[in-house]
Order: structure tokens, then C-alpha cells, then sequence
């Protein structure tokens, strides 16, 4: 199970496609986007402006689209895949977000493929939750960020699905008179299809819950675990999980539950509450995210909190 590279920005180069839609050639070479390219959908053309980010099975591109508004267009990376996989992992994620329509999930406007390539038109937010680390945050900021996150998070969970992603590049914000969050990347994303757990076949290690590395299954608590990190993370001003532990270090870390005692450390019943979302058994956190959204609003911080 691999974590994606960290992400990066610039010209892609060119990749050759394992195996192709029958009955083509036994290997494609694609070429991505490159600023001024157009690209053209259902919906309409979509001219490439600059690339966002980039990792192993994906790049996110800012693009003027139909009516020149702005859209973020997605490219499903081939990463020397079958065709047919990545096909299925684009087809699986416009699917599901087509499906999952809801004020804090990313908007999904076209899908289309062209020239080997698979895309996702999704709409533009301004920045993501990335950009806002690395002081700690207001609690009351603290608690409407993850107030959001956990309408969410139930959301995806009542249409059973566990978003198994959640790190503070997938979540976007959206800003105007106040701010809108909003969850996007459904890459690894599951359908639990009344199962209590699944097993993933990409894990990001640095968000991984307990429960991973102790059976290699994910479940809705696992998603109230990364939530908890992301709280930990917008309160303390760092996150949880040092960033540059080897792996076995990473693995320990973990396991031992060094992520909880790290937010009992700091002391107040916001730190306590992201504790309890941080335990290392499933059965001993929070059972779902409207559990945790009642006892986040009945903290004295919620109720003193400005508006943002």
C-alpha cells in the first residue's frame, strides 16, 4: 500500500499508457495538458491556464471553461496502468460524485475523455485548508471548520461510503461572505456496501488510522480519525503525526497512540474531544460525526465564537 508523493506544480511530461481500449495499439503514449491547451467536454472547452498540483495518479489543472468561468479540471494520471483500471478509477469517482451532492462535497460539473486521457471539471475553490496551516487557529474558527467537515463526513457515511483521504490537500475552501468548505478527491474512496469495513489498496500513511496498521481494514471511524488529525492539526498549529518519520518509526507512533496523548497534552475540552476522535480502538471513539458535532457544540467555544 503506497502513500502519493508529495504534490507539485509545473509542466507534465509525457507517460505511456499500459494497454488501451480494445482494439487499439498495445500501448498509448499520452501527452497532459500544457498552459493555453483547450480541452474539450460535454458541457463545452475548457482552456488550460496553469497546473494546481500534481501527484503519482493525478493533476488538478485551473482552467476558464464555458461562460469564462473557472473551473478546476482533474486528469486521472495514467501512472503505467492498465487502461481499463484507470477508466474504472475515473468512471468510479465522477459516479460518485454525481451522486453525492451536498453543500461541503466538491461540485462535479463534466466528465469527458480525450486523447487517452480522463477528466473531471469540478468547480474552483480558492485555496485549500494546506494554506491555512502552520499557526494555531482560533478555536472558534477551529470548531466552524470542523463543523463543516463533519456535515460532510455524515453525509458520505449515511450513503455509505468512507472518503479514506481526508488530509488537508482534499479539503477546499471556498470563499465569498463568509467561507464554504468543501471535500474533494474520491480517488481512494469506498462503498462499504453494508460492510462495517473494507480493505484499501492505497493507504496515505501519515493519515492512517490505528485500525490499518492492525488489520489492514478501514472503516467510518477511520474517516472520524483523519477528521481528528485535521482538528489536531488546525488547534495545535502542526500536526500530529511528525511529518519525516521513517516508516517503522510512523508505524509505532501510531500504534502506541502517541496522536491521542499528544492532544490530551494541550488541556482543554476542545484538545479532549479531539482525544476521544484519536483513540486507538474504533469501539472507543466517537460512533459518527453527528456524535462528535453534539459535543462540539456544547463547548463554551462554540457558543463564544465569532462568525466567520
Amino acid at each position: 500500500m503506497n502513500a502519493p508523493p508529495p504534490r507539485s506544480t509545473g509542466p507534465l511530461p509525457p507517460l505511456t499508457l499500459a494497454g488501451s481500449a480494445p482494439p487499439g495499439p498495445a500501448r498509448i503514449t499520452v501527452r497532459y495538458p500544457q498552459p493555453g491547451s483547450v480541452l474539450t467536454g460535454a458541457r463545452g472547452a475548457y482552456q488550460v491556464v496553469r497546473v494546481i498540483g500534481a501527484g503519482e495518479f493525478g493533476a488538478v489543472y485551473d482552467c476558464v471553461g464555458p461562460f469564462d468561468q473557472g473551473y478546476a479540471i482533474k486528469v486521472i494520471r495514467p501512472a503505467n496502468r492498465p487502461y481499463h483500471e484507470v477508466h474504472a478509477e475515473w468512471a468510479r469517482e465522477a459516479e460518485r460524485l454525481m451522486s453525492l451532492r451536498h453543500p461541503n462535497v466538491v461540485y462535479i460539473y463534466d466528465a469527458f475523455e480525450q486523447e487517452s486521457l480522463f477528466y473531471l471539471a469540478l468547480e474552483r475553490c480558492d485555496h485549500s485548508l494546506t494554506t491555512m496551516l502552520g499557526a494555531p487557529l482560533p478555536e472558534g474558527l477551529v470548531l466552524e471548520l470542523a463543523r463543516q467537515i463533519l456535515s460532510a463526513v455524515q453525509f458520505l457515511h449515511d450513503h455509505d461510503v468512507v472518503h479514506d483521504d481526508l488530509h488537508p490537500g482534499n479539503v477546499l475552501i471556498s470563499r465569498g461572505a463568509g467561507f464554504t468548505l468543501k471535500i474533494s478527491d474520491f480517488g481512494i474512496s469506498h462503498e462499504l456496501g453494508g460492510a462495517s469495513a473494507v480493505r484499501p489498496n492505497v493507504v496515505h500513511h501519515k493519515i492512517m488510522a490505528p485500525e490499518i496498521v492492525a488489520t489492514g481494514y478501514t472503516s467510518k471511524q477511520s474517516d472520524l480519525y483523519q477528521v481528528g488529525l485535521l482538528m489536531y492539526w488546525m488547534l495545535a498549529g502542526e500536526p500530529a503525526v511528525p511529518p519525516n518519520l521513517p516508516y517503522h518509526d510512523l508505524m509505532r507512533f501510531v500504534s502506541d497512540g502517541e496522536p491521542r496523548r499528544r492532544a490530551e497534552a494541550i488541556g482543554t475540552p476542545l484538545a479532549q474531544l479531539i482525544a476521544k476522535m484519536l483513540r486507538r480502538r474504533e469501539a472507543y471513539r466517537y460512533l459518527s460525526a453527528n456524535e462528535v458535532w453534539g459535543d462540539l457544540r456544547l463547548l463554551p467555544a462554540w457558543g463564544a465564537r465569532q462568525v466567520y
